[in-house]
């Protein structure tokens, strides 16, 4: 039970963006329905209600959507969606199929599940009763969805990035080519497996809660990285904040749990790590401003992906271990355009100052870069980084 001050709160953040909640919730409605090509009479009305008893309901007979309160304010946006997603599946059950069929069929029937199936529904948000208390799949899964190889093969990579901390140089560059052919190998040997057919492969996503205002260059070339070489797809989604109504964007991984825990690791080492390193330069070399730092973490990354594909095998990006797998894993692609069918690629306005100085300096520490992951055993958990909101240039 809430007290009274959390009670107060909470009425007074309910009224204040109340209209901008069903506005927004509206606009989702729309945007799911237009990417599946559909076409619905909309609800009489989307509304919100009290209380944790349920977090949407669909009244056919009043032709209106509600929402809980609760759920806008205490779980991220993307639950928000999965459960809006669910109860837009009931309207479609009751709005496009015919009364006989549905005579015997249960609220959550086979109906109902090809209507969730069809919109692109996390199967989470698809049983009758979705527990968002005790787990909640985001913006972070359980450790419990990986399977017994990618359990072994991540606790594997774990062992061996350990490695990496070594003093010795040719030690640690050893050990992070090591990690890299054992993840290749892993993804090789799944996708020969004959019993792994399109569609039936247990593909996931995750999305980093990061809520961006802005996409700089260096998450640009982080998600180039993802995508080269950990095996993943990597798409920036927009996301809402109902506590202060403000938009922003988050990062969807998607691919293999494996490959996406490890993506994750990735994305946040590499966050935090040239961050400290443009910190490190900046000491010594004064001036510059964000061209300076923007060409130094392009040059950093840049070096850093160079790495990667020496570690890989190969001798450039295009002919290593990343591009074959990628290449073979057409279940992924089917994966991906049934979450995201309509998908919009944005380029970066021309005429951005540039640093040489700056980048040259990224580049030879990027080149020296080296992966490393928490020695402490159990499943890799990933933490937040502090320094997401990275200032930088619209794309």
């Amino acid at each position: 039970m809430r007290g009274r001050k959390d009670n107060f709160e909470f009425k007074q953040e309910s009224c204040r963006f109340r209209a901008a909640w069903l506005r927004r919730i509206e606009k989702a409605y729309q945007t799911l329905l237009w990417c599946k090509g559909v076409r619905l009479k909309a609800p009489v009305a989307f509304g919100l209600m009290k209380g944790q008893a349920a977090w949407g309901i669909w009244l056919e007979k009043d032709r209106r959507l509600l929402l809980s309160e609760e759920l806008l304010l205490e779980y991220p946006w993307s639950a928000v969606l999965g459960v809006l997603g669910h109860e837009t599946a009931h309207q479609l059950v009751s709005d496009l199929v015919i009364p006989e069929a549905k005579v015997g069929q249960l609220p959550h029937g086979p109906a109902f599940r090809r209507m969730g199936e069809f919109l692109g529904v996390d199967p989470f948000y698809m049983s009758g009763a979705v527990d968002l208390k005790d787990r909640c799949p985001c913006p972070v899964r359980e450790a419990a969805s990986f399977s017994d190889p990618g359990r072994r093969i991540l606790e594997k990579v774990r062992k061996i990035l350990a490695l990496t901390g070594s003093p010795v140089e040719a030690e640690a560059q050893a050990a992070m080519d090591a990690a890299a052919r054992l993840m290749a190998r892993h993804n090789l040997e799944r996708l020969e497996d004959p019993e792994l057919q399109i569609g039936s492969v247990a593909y996931e996503y995750r999305q980093l809660n990061l809520n961006l205002r802005r996409i700089d260059q260096r998450l640009v070339w982080i998600v180039h990285i993802l995508g080269r070489h950990y095996f993943v797809r990597a798409i920036f989604v927009p996301t809402y904040t109902p506590q202060t109504d403000t938009e922003g964007q988050d990062l969807e991984l998607l691919g293999w749990p494996e490959n996406v825990c490890l993506a994750e690791h990735v994305f946040h080492f590499l966050m935090e790590r040239t961050e400290s390193l443009w910190q490190n330069y900046r000491r010594t070399h004064r001036g510059g401003g964000l061209p300076a730092r923007n060409s130094f973490f392009s040059g950093l990354l840049c070096g850093f992906d160079q790495k990667l594909s020496v570690a890989a095998g190969a001798k450039t990006a295009v002919d290593g271990f990343s591009a074959l797998v990628l290449a073979r894993d057409q279940g992924l692609n089917v994966y991906f355009r049934r979450r995201h069918p309509h998908v919009t690629n944005i380029r970066g306005a021309g005429g951005r100052r540039f640093c040489l100085e700056s980048s040259l300096a990224g580049a030879v520490v990027g080149r020296g870069l080296t992966l490393n992951m928490p020695v402490e055993g159990g499943p890799i958990r990933m933490v937040s980084s502090p320094c997401l909101l990275a200032s930088g240039m619209d794309l």
